[in-house]
């Protein structure tokens, strides 16, 4: 009798919970499901309950209904929806999968981009591992909340170029949940201005693995080539060349894409130093410029209230023409520079020392009338001579520092040094003259003999 009566609920109750059609049969939270059900008593109230949300519809005439009901938050999986008749006691139930989501905001960046993460539908206080792209792991959440959702922040590392999956899998349920991230290719400088020969650092991120980017720097070409590693990201280091004043391009290419990068660089119009920092009348003095517009003009002159000399920047925007030392007094001298168009206005000492730069002859016999002039002294300055240790003379500097003056060459023979020493200024030039007798002289000492 037992028996009987088993089996008799059974069929009741298989009677009672026939089958509702939902579609569709997966869906996310958030998302809408059509209910439809039959057999209900005409024009009855039916409540339809899905995760505990109550929505009530009326049956129609003979006994249908159809109902659209929003996926309320709650744990992923497969899910029930009951319908009971009010009157008839009519059960019906339907399933669908509430499948994992999540929701990346935003969508696409370069490196450095700080993404919110929002997953729903995972199991209730499950672990959550998010990865992306090449990296397994960019997070951990390690409770998911009783409704199984999460938030998450991070920040984007190195990714190749373009679209790069991002997936979060629940460690109890292993549910798994895809979005994609867009990379986007950057280039940072370590600078974005400077001098020339300054070093500078470009890295780039977003690109293609494996490919080689070629950087041009303004009119340079091929300043430096780096690989593209397997992240995206890239590194090349070089010194900023020669180049004009004022912006210019440093452009990036690759060489299995027709893609190309810009970005730019400020070149500052610098003074570094002259070459040489000393030196004689008349010797050539180069500024080192650089960072100069093409073109303009550059004025350069001694002194307080310098009589300027004007000169023409290179294409390179550097000082390309040595700037002559004119005849003026010795010592430590002030150089001004000015620019025109770069604003360059610049001092720097310059010294300027005592030469013989002219004797004649610079071989003599003993006797002969030797005419030695030299400049670099201090205006007025008296200045001795020395020959040998008996030969001295005396001679006094003119308004621009310089002597002449004649001797006897000495009877002694050899190469003998000539000196010029300022009795002020204490500065010393020197140079060598030849002495050496006559063969007619020799030959004439030999016969008396």
């Amino acid at each position: 009798m037992k028996r009987w009566s088993l089996l008799l609920s059974l069929v009741m109750t298989t009677s009672l919970l026939a089958g509702l059609v939902v579609e569709p049969i997966s869906v996310k939270v958030g998302g809408t499901v059509t209910v439809k059900g039959d057999g209900f008593s005409q024009k009855e109230k039916v409540l339809l309950d899905f995760a505990g949300v109550i929505k009530q519809v009326t049956s129609s005439a003979e006994g249908n209904f159809e109902a659209i009901l929003k996926v309320p938050i709650q744990t992923g999986g497969h899910k029930i929806i009951i319908a009971t008749g009010s009157t008839s006691e009519k059960v019906e139930q339907g399933t669908t999968f509430v499948s994992p989501d999540v929701e990346m905001r935003p969508k696409e960046g370069p490196v450095g981009t700080k993404v919110e993460l929002i997953g729903r539908a995972f199991g209730a206080g499950e672990r959550i591992q998010i990865g992306l792209g090449r990296r397994n792991v960019v997070t951990i959440v390690d409770n998911a909340s009783p409704l199984g959702t999460f938030s998450a922040e991070f920040v984007i590392e190195g990714q190749p170029k373009g679209e790069n999956r991002l997936f979060a899998i629940g460690h109890s349920t292993y549910f798994m949940a895809q979005a994609t991230f867009f990379m986007k290719t950057t280039t940072k400088l370590s600078s974005e201005e400077g001098k020339v020969g300054s070093a500078l650092l470009i890295s780039g991120s977003g690109f293609t693995p494996g490919n080689t980017v070629k950087i041009d720097f303004g009119k340079t070409e091929t300043i430096a080539l780096a690989t593209v590693d397997s992240n995206g990201n890239f590194q090349a280091n070089f010194n900023v060349p020669r180049s004009l004043g004022g912006k210019q391009e440093i452009l990036m290419t690759n060489n299995q894409e027709p893609s190309s990068y810009t970005a730019s660089f400020r070149v500052l119009p610098t003074f570094t130093g002259l070459s040489p920092d000393r030196g004689f009348v008349g010797s050539l003095i180069n500024p080192n410029i650089s960072g100069l517009a093409i073109g303009e003009n550059l004025f350069i002159g001694f002194g307080d209230k310098p009589d300027y000399s004007t000169f023409t920047v290179g294409e390179d925007g550097s000082f390309v023409t040595g700037f002559p030392v004119d005849t003026q007094p010795g010592g430590l001298k002030i150089i001004t520079i000015k620019s025109t168009l770069s604003k360059i206005f610049q001092t720097t000492p310059f010294e300027i020392r005592p030469n013989i730069y002219f004797v004649s002859p610079k071989e003599a016999a003993p006797g002969d009338i030797i005419l030695a002039k030299g400049n670099g002294f201090r205006k007025g300055e008296k200045i001795r001579i020395d020959f040998t240790a008996e030969g001295i003379k005396w001679c006094t500097g003119d308004d621009s520092g310089s002597f002449e003056i004649e001797f006897c060459a000495p009877d002694t023979e050899g190469n003998i040094r000539l000196a010029a020493i300022g009795y002020e200024s204490r500065s010393a030039a020197t140079t060598h003259i030849n002495i050496k007798k006559k063969v007619e002289e020799k030959l004439e000492g030999e016969k008396k003999e």
